[in-house]
């Protein structure tokens, strides 16, 4: 009931109004809680990738400090040294091959899970024979 002096505008919301933006809001918290549930995967995967890339770069290293005369062809299965923080079906394998005499070629491949979804890690390093030949 309107009072007199009193407008239209002075009395409130309606019911259809309150419902209305009532939706919007609940849409907008809605939005809100994917965008966080997505960044926060995000984050989680470039962890993982972080975790891979550093367990590769390791590999590489702990390769060439064993030294040049140390390195034969073939492949070096690496993954019971990788850290826990990955999935446990995660791999680590390190090819090893000889382009040249005095050159060695280390390819490094680290693969890992998430959920079903794989995805690796590949670094390529070449390590060549220090010291004077006469």
């Amino acid at each position: 009931m309107v009072k007199v002096g009193q407008n239209r505008l002075q009395q409130g919301f309606t019911i259809i109004e309150l419902l209305v933006t009532l939706v919007a809001l609940g849409f907008f918290a809605v939005s809100i809680g994917t965008l966080f549930t997505n960044l926060t995967e995000e984050q989680h995967n470039t962890d993982l990738m972080a975790v891979a890339s550093d367990s590769a770069e390791t590999e590489i290293e702990s390769l060439r400090n064993n030294g040049y005369n140390s390195l034969t062809a073939g492949t070096v299965n690496f993954s019971s040294s990788l850290p826990s923080v990955l999935p446990s079906n995660s791999t680590g394998s390190a090819v090893i091959t000889k382009p040249s005499a005095d050159i060695v070629r280390v390819d490094v491949t680290v693969t890992y899970y998430v959920g079903t979804k794989s995805h690796s890690v590949e670094l390529s390093s070449l390590i060549a024979r220090i010291g004077i030949n006469s």
